[in-house]
């Protein structure tokens, strides 16, 4: 993917090198080759039950304050997935959560995001702390992508209307 001229870079810079100063980050990727308009940072898999075999977030932010935040796990050949985004579009408000396992505009839910960038990125890894404290509790029977049904658990803070049903 190309990089868009409106990326805004120096503030991408700033949040990863935020991301790469905590201990749950293993890796930060500046603008890497196959995404060149974001930074990556992949997880210390020690944070993570066994079951989960790698977890990474990408970041990418404009200059007019539109953003994209997608958080993966890697589960044994399936994923589990959400994300957060501000922009303009037809299927939500600016601010909306696409919801796990698998985002689509179909499940997407509108949000409030705090205005900005940092604040965002404290929601985010919030609801990745909470998603993590989630996966330990349940290591005896982990709930697969394929088998996981989102009923609000992550972002209730920042999500509007119901969004259990979703």
């Amino acid at each position: 993917m190309e990089r868009g001229d409106d990326l805004n870079e120096e503030r991408l810079r700033i949040l990863g090198r935020y991301l790469a100063d905590l201990s749950l980050v293993e890796t930060v990727q500046y603008f890497p080759s196959e995404k060149e308009d974001r930074v990556v940072a992949a997880f210390d898999h020690r944070y993570y039950p066994d079951v989960v075999d790698a977890s990474r977030l990408e970041l990418r932010l404009r200059l007019n304050g539109d953003f994209n935040v997608q958080y993966f796990e890697e589960w044994a050949g399936e994923q589990w997935s959400c994300r957060w985004d501000r922009h303009p579009n037809t299927h939500n408000t600016r601010d909306h959560f696409h919801v796990p396992p698998t985002p689509s505009e179909a499940a997407a839910v509108d949000a409030s995001y705090p205005p900005d960038p940092t604040a965002v990125l404290r929601c985010v890894l919030e609801t990745v702390e909470r998603r993590i404290n989630d996966l330990w509790t349940a290591t005896t029977d982990p709930v697969f992508p394929s088998e996981y049904a989102f009923a609000g658990e992550y972002g209730a803070s920042y999500l509007d209307g119901d969004h259990g049903s979703s």
